[in-house]
């Protein structure tokens, strides 16, 4: 051994272009085990990866979703998802390490849209598919308006999109629960050619009832000429008994029901969207300054194709199929 005779450390170690430490280290581990004390030890490396395959394997995973994954909820975290990779791969991440491998496979965080658990997708893709095209094929054969009617109300609880604080502190806004709301019933009225859109929106203090309904109709009926294919949800005051002996007795009104907890199918609650996008950051205090807002965004809107066909667009009707 280098460490026999009068020779330092310090000389071993630069004999063997090693640091004193570790000459000490070997010495007191020969001290202790002879020879076996100085065979080399493996070096456990850094935990295993997914591979590209695993992470192949991981996606359809997480597009089935939480719920079917087990949790009770429909939402993706990133402490959900190690916990997916642990048990599908034996393979232990950090949280916070997690989001990489999300953005590697070309995922975001996202705000998500809100879908009810009644919905039924086969009978909604069955509706977009062979539904939808033969009400428009009818509409165009009557040479009618297509017309998008829904309900909505408005609530005093501020609309917040973003606020100034100081940096570091999260600001709280504080509200006054109040449960009165301006209710609001609006229909986009495609005209025949389906080169124009009209936008009939009216707002009420009470909530919408048949009888309710049934003026908005009638309304309607007035101001448009001719036919028109009518499309709303399957809502119970949609049924109402004398709104459906109005639709009876005005033939040139044909309605039609969109399916089940489909609402993203409906362009006219998108006028709703634009509406909340308008009112963001607002402090209305009564129903008496509420209503003026809501107003001055219905005439921008009415003053705008782009905005009222961007409420088409934006919703899952197939309208270019």
């Amino acid at each position: 051994m280098l460490t026999v005779g009068n020779k330092t450390l310090s000389a071993v170690a630069r004999a063997v272009s090693a640091a004193p430490s570790s000459v000490l280290r070997w010495q007191q581990a020969y001290q202790r085990h002879g020879r076996k004390g100085l065979r080399a030890k493996p070096i456990p490396g850094r935990p295993p990866h997914l591979s590209r395959v695993q992470k192949e394997q991981l996606v359809p995973v997480l597009l089935d979703g939480p719920l079917a994954a087990g949790f009770k909820t429909d939402l993706w975290t990133l402490k959900r998802i190690a916990k997916i990779i642990k048990r599908l791969f034996g393979i232990t991440y950090h949280p916070s390490h997690v989001w990489k491998i999300l953005h590697e496979l070309g995922w975001s965080c996202q705000k998500p849209e809100w879908r009810a658990t009644q919905r039924d997708e086969k009978a909604i893709a069955h509706w977009k598919r062979y539904i939808w095209p033969k009400i428009k094929k009818k509409a165009d054969r009557l040479g009618a308006y297509l017309i998008f009617l829904d309900e909505s109300g408005f609530l005093l609880i501020p609309n917040v999109k973003r606020t100034w604080a100081p940096k570091g502190k999260t600001p709280t806004v504080h509200y006054r629960l109040d449960h009165h709301k301006l209710s609001a019933i609006n229909a986009l009225a495609v005209s025949p050619k389906r080169k124009h859109i009209a936008l009939y929106i009216r707002f009420q203090s009470q909530s919408f009832q048949g009888p309710g309904v049934l003026r908005f109709l009638k309304y309607l009926l007035q101001h448009l000429r001719g036919r028109g294919v009518l499309l709303w949800d399957r809502g119970r005051i949609h049924r109402d008994g004398e709104v459906q002996t109005f639709i009876e007795n005005h033939p040139r009104l044909q309605v039609e029901e969109f399916p089940g907890y489909a609402p993203e199918l409906n362009p006219a609650e998108y006028v709703w969207m634009q509406a909340d996008s308008a009112l963001a950051n607002s402090v209305p205090e009564e129903i008496a300054e509420l209503k003026p807002m809501l107003v001055a965004t219905k005439r921008r809107l009415r003053r705008s194709q782009n905005l009222l066909w961007a409420c088409i667009y934006a919703s899952d009707l197939p309208w270019k199929d």
